[in-house]
């Protein structure tokens, strides 16, 4: 088992750093020393990290999960910088030997435990012992704490996931709290007022969090720091009055504050195209999965002409068509669609000057969802960049540029419309290959379409009460026309006499089989887990019916000399599931493997999930 200890440094004594990295190098395989201020030192077992600006304890710990993670370690001690053990070795053969996933700290100051693993919801920081496939799981730390509150955040997280947490009775760490000193009898600790705003704001975040599981951390929380520290501070520390101020500011901003992140996404959705909204839905429910607050942002044109106004106003009350398709031939299907987006899409409107500053200041991290956001060979919006959220956090899961480059006159306004992006993902690896060439980074990422993140059995939960047709029949879904003598002969080589087509937006009306043209996002899903045989040039048609495990045949919508040709989406997508074979060629070939296809869809969809877990959290 290897193990890889950090330590957290901001302008240590370094004889006290001395003592603290001795008691306990010799039962780990290595150390990184990480500097949140200029430290030169030197150690045989220690690899200076950091560039010594103050970025908080979370980042620092973060990067040493991610460190472990990259080179093979199997735990992570965390140990801050004045915190020295005893009997160091005792501690770990005891967690090493207890053989479960779970938090491990130490037993502080001497104090007395029952038994040897004692659970617990009051680990600290330092000492804790913690396997890294369980920091996976958890997604290591909060990133929006620097110091205070991480180490209760962790366990309540854990706690909600079914991880125990332990405090081991073997060893001891001896601890500093504060500056802490006697006077009228009594202890205070002398914590700075920033300090105390943190630890009170952060605490009660903490709470409102994970009301399930944070009952004895409430009743800790309230008597020791509400009824105790609070009246040692205003009788027993200078500047107390500064310091009272501090803790209602805390109090009341964590009240305020969003107990969860908040996270604004930028995508496609309310479409006639039923792949478009469901990513969408799909990425807003994986998003609800990891315990954050997301919303769709409708498209907006930035506030700065009384006619941007006026066109953002009209899209909000809807003075506009609804479709860019009219007149529109399936209005069922339109209320259909609407009705979904109103039932499982939450959405905020933009539309002057001041609901863009709230936009700003509500949300924690812009993220900009799948689909063809960036198609510049379609269109060159700032929206679809997050270009109106300057100043603010940006990240990108799973969009794409649909083509395979970036127009030559786009270039220069795209490189500059990505230079401020956080974590970038893209759905095709030809994508990462223009996007890193053109912003010149290296951790850019391939990974899948969000319908992937949801398990075939999550997607058939939505149609329970939709009745699908009796009988064995043909399911028809193309975006483009002129491919009907191909479905028609497919059938017939098929053997299926009835084809059901549903309209799409570029092609509403099917010129084959029985068109269901009233059929909304629930009756799609139920069609398409029915079909005997899929046929379909759409990506998500494609996506959806491996998902779900239906057999499909695949058509081209474009020539592949076409310049705009989208094509490459589907062959990259054909290929990672191991269904190249299933492109029309004027035979149907036998069934794919399920069990392959199953077990490449069960890769992409826990890649899909690291990605989304590494760029939100």
């Amino acid at each position: 088992m290897k193990i890889l200890a950090v330590v957290v440094a901001y302008h240590p004594d370094l004889e006290v750093l001395r003592r603290n990295v001795d008691s306990f190098a010799d039962g780990v395989d290595h150390i990184l020393l990480w500097r949140n201020s200029p430290v030169e030192w030197a150690h045989p077992k220690v690899e200076m990290a950091g560039d010594g600006m103050n970025q908080g304890i979370g980042a620092a710990l973060n990067a040493a999960w991610d460190y472990a993670s990259r080179n093979g370690y199997d735990w992570l001690l965390t140990m801050d910088q004045d915190s020295c053990w005893e009997d160091f070795t005792a501690y770990r053969d005891e967690v090493l030997h207890h053989s479960e996933e779970a938090l491990y700290g130490p037993r502080i100051n001497g104090e007395a435990l029952p038994v040897l693993f004692s659970p617990s919801d009051f680990l600290i920081t330092s000492g804790m012992l913690v396997p890294v496939p369980v920091l996976d799981r958890l997604n290591g730390w909060r990133k929006d704490f620097r110091v205070d509150a991480l180490d209760v955040d962790l366990v309540m997280r854990a706690r909600q996931a079914r991880i125990p947490a332990y405090k081991v009775g073997a060893g001891n760490l001896i601890q500093q709290f504060g500056r802490r000193r006697k006077t009228h009898g009594f202890h205070v600790y002398d914590y700075s007022p920033e300090r105390l705003y943190d630890i009170f704001r952060n605490h009660i975040l903490v709470i409102r969090s994970y009301p399930s599981v944070s009952g004895d951390l409430k009743r800790m929380f309230v008597k020791r720091w509400v009824f105790s520290r609070i009246p040692r501070i205003l009788t027993g520390e200078k500047d107390r009055w500064k310091k009272l101020r501090a803790i209602t500011r805390g109090i009341r901003d964590g009240f305020r504050a969003h107990p969860r992140p908040v996270v604004g996404v930028v995508t496609w959705f309310g479409t006639p195209n039923f792949g478009t909204t469901l990513q969408a839905y799909a990425l807003i429910e994986a998003l609800r999965q990891l315990d954050v607050d997301p919303f769709l942002i409708r498209r907006f044109d930035e506030p700065v002409t009384l006619k941007a106004v006026k066109d953002n106003w009209n899209r909000r009350v809807g003075i506009r068509r609804f479709w860019k398709y009219a007149p529109d031939p399936w209005p069922e299907k339109t209320r259909k669609i609407k009705q979904f987006c109103r039932e499982h899409l939450p959405v905020r409107h933009v539309t002057g000057p001041r609901s863009l500053q709230r936009l700003k200041k509500d949300t924690d991290l812009f993220l900009c969802g799948s689909d063809q956001l960036w198609n510049t060979r379609d269109h060159l919006r700032p929206f679809e960049f997050l270009g109106f959220a300057e100043g603010c956090r940006k990240a990108a899961f799973s969009t794409s540029i649909g083509t395979g480059d970036i127009p030559l006159e786009h270039v220069d306004v795209v490189k500059s419309y990505l230079q401020d992006f956080g974590p970038i993902s893209l759905r095709e690896c030809s994508g990462v290959e223009v996007v890193s060439a053109l912003t010149g980074r290296k951790d850019i990422v391939q990974v899948a379409d969000p319908t992937f993140l949801l398990s075939a059995e999550e997607w058939k939960s939505l149609f329970v009460e939709v009745t699908i047709p009796e009988g064995p029949y043909l399911l028809c879904y193309l975006l483009r026309s002129g491919n009907e003598d191909a479905v028609r002969e497919i059938a017939a080589l098929a053997r299926l006499s009835r084809i059901i087509a549903i309209p799409a937006g570029e092609n509403p009306s099917p010129g084959v089989g029985e068109v269901a043209g009233n059929t909304g996002l629930y009756e799609f899903l139920a069609l398409l887990s029915g079909a005997a045989l899929v046929v379909t040039d759409s990506f998500h048609g494609l996506a959806l019916s491996a998902n779900l495990g239906r057999d499909m045949l695949l058509l081209k919508r474009f020539s592949d000399s076409d310049p705009a040709s989208q094509n490459g989406r589907l062959y990259e997508l054909a290929s990672c599931l191991g269904l190249e074979d299933r492109f029309y060629q004027g035979t149907v070939p036998a069934s794919p493997d399920w069990n392959v296809v199953r077990s490449r869809v069960a890769v992409m969809r826990e890649h899909a999930w690291k990605v989304l877990k590494q760029t939100v959290l």
